[in-house]
């Protein structure tokens, strides 16, 4: 239907931009703590997490809708239209981040994904000029979503988000979050084994863990 083609089409650009920009300047500058410039594997997948959530928030924080009259392909109400594609992207951005911390078996990349989640005031304050300008907290419950429903055919906001990324999109989400998994799929014993170390510690740092 066509909510599910608007949602599947802001997921593709989410991602796109996700894996093409998350080497930019503009993105990189978020995620340069010293910490993770040792070159161990588990300061390489944070800081790669925290690229691509920056890169992610830097895309969102880029949708930009004006008025267009035309007959066919026009946007007739762009101030909606622009708060809308933000919103379900920020929606789409926590899926995907989700799913990153499902995969990543061997390395804690939580302070990579915060680091990058705190990047959201400024990015926003610099690139988006045109309001309006949602509030993109990763923090927010996802689960609140349980029992909202969209649409003419009252469909399930959370279901729609879990297909699209685990059926429909799964080529392009394996694509964008290679480069984060690598060690978990082809990393050589050492690199495992930092990872680990790195996430045995954090649990060790968390009170309601019981490592």
């Amino acid at each position: 239907d066509r909510m599910k083609t608007d949602f599947g089409n802001d997921l593709t650009r989410l991602m796109n931009h996700m894996r093409t920009e998350a080497e930019n300047a503009e993105v990189t500058k978020h995620c340069n703590d010293g910490v993770w410039n040792n070159g161990d594997a588990a300061g390489v997948a944070n800081k790669t997490a925290c690229k691509l959530v920056a890169a992610g928030l830097h895309h969102i924080s880029n949708i930009k809708h004006t008025y267009k009259p035309q007959k066919n392909n026009g946007d007739y109400n762009p101030y909606d239209n622009q708060e809308f594609h933000q919103f379900v992207s920020c929606l789409w951005l926590k899926r995907v981040v989700q799913e990153m911390e499902k995969r990543s078996i061997s390395c804690d990349i939580k302070e990579g994904i915060k680091k990058g989640s705190k990047a959201w005031n400024t990015i926003k304050e610099t690139h988006c000029k045109n309001q309006p300008c949602i509030e993109c907290n990763l923090e927010d419950d996802y689960g609140k979503l349980d029992t909202c429903q969209v649409g003419s055919d009252s469909a399930n906001v959370k279901e729609k988000f879990i297909d699209l990324l685990t059926k429909d999109k799964t080529t392009e989400a394996d694509s964008t979050l290679q480069e984060l998994l690598k060690t978990d799929k082809n990393g050589s014993l050492c690199q495992r084994l930092q990872c680990l170390a790195s996430r045995v510690e954090a649990l060790k740092k968390d009170p309601s863990s019981n490592a």
